[in-house]
């Protein structure tokens, strides 16, 4: 017997273009609409409660499970590249919430705090096809690079919350200097691992001058160990820009106080918690 209520269940309230087009993607990860546009249903009771559990956020299985439950499209969230991830969680929320989102930012001229609302809905139609294609060329060789996946984004999160919680003992009165110095030095160690796992998990192929093309990460990862650092610096550069180049990294607003009125540029920070709050 069918359900009498079914009429009543949520339905898709937009659709949206991934930025990648499902380029990245495993073939088992995302079922594509003929479209190329993924329905995006609103959360659930189940959904909001999710991402107001702390665990579930930090390990990222919050985000995760949310993504799958409001597009069913995507079948492994884990495996989304960067440069949708921000696409989607607006989405999601605009489908739950509406366009509207107030925003809290400082105005770098007044440094006065501004409350705006800004429409999401502008983010979401702005075109942005990162550029992944063009090859680093330096020395030689011909560097291939790609957007991380949210599961290499999500561990090097949870890395860098740990080095920032075991900062906080480098202020405790109660440790000694020997102590300190030495979890300096630990924390120094471990900022150069997570940047090196950034570019690492970045990087397809490195091709030689020889014709030899490298793709197993142990080598790519002795590598950059041992590399130049003009080639470590501009890999590093070329996904710095085209991350920046994200409508979603950055909003212009206009400065809401009388005597400034100025225009300038913020970073939007998608911290989970807040952002569906």
């Amino acid at each position: 017997m069918s359900n009498p209520l079914a009429k009543y269940f949520r339905q898709p309230q937009l659709y949206v273009k991934l930025p990648s087009l499902g380029k990245w993607y495993r073939p088992e990860s995302l079922d594509m609409p003929v479209t190329k546009e993924l329905p995006v249903f609103p959360m659930t009771a189940k959904d909001e409660i999710m991402i107001k559990t702390p665990d579930a956020l930090l390990t990222g299985q919050a985000t995760v499970d949310v993504i799958h439950s409001c597009v069913p499209n995507i079948k492994n969230a884990w495996d989304i590249p960067a440069v949708d991830l921000d696409m989607i969680l607006i989405a999601i929320r605009r489908a739950t919430y509406g366009n509207a989102m107030e925003f809290v930012s400082v105005c770098p001229h007044c440094k006065k705090q501004n409350e705006i609302a800004i429409n999401l809905e502008v983010l979401s139609n702005s075109e942005f096809i990162p550029n992944f294609d063009e090859v680093i060329q330096i020395h030689g060789l011909e560097i291939y690079i790609k957007p991380q996946n949210y599961y290499q984004i999500n561990k090097i999160a949870i890395e860098n919350f740990e080095q920032q919680r075991a900062a906080m003992f480098l202020l405790d009165e109660n440790v000694s200097e020997d102590q300190k110095k030495a979890m300096v030095n630990d924390f120094i160690a471990k900022i150069v691992e997570i940047s090196l796992e950034v570019v690492k998990t970045s990087i397809v192929a490195i091709k030689t001058p020889e014709g030899a093309v490298v793709q197993d990460t142990v080598f790519i990862e002795d590598f950059l160990r041992n590399c130049n650092k003009d080639i470590w610096e501009s890999i590093r550069k070329r996904l710095e820009s085209i991350g920046d180049q994200s409508p979603s990294k950055k909003i212009q607003l206009d400065c809401t106080q009388d005597n400034c009125k100025k225009p300038y540029t913020t970073p939007l920070i998608f911290d989970l918690a807040n952002f569906f709050a």
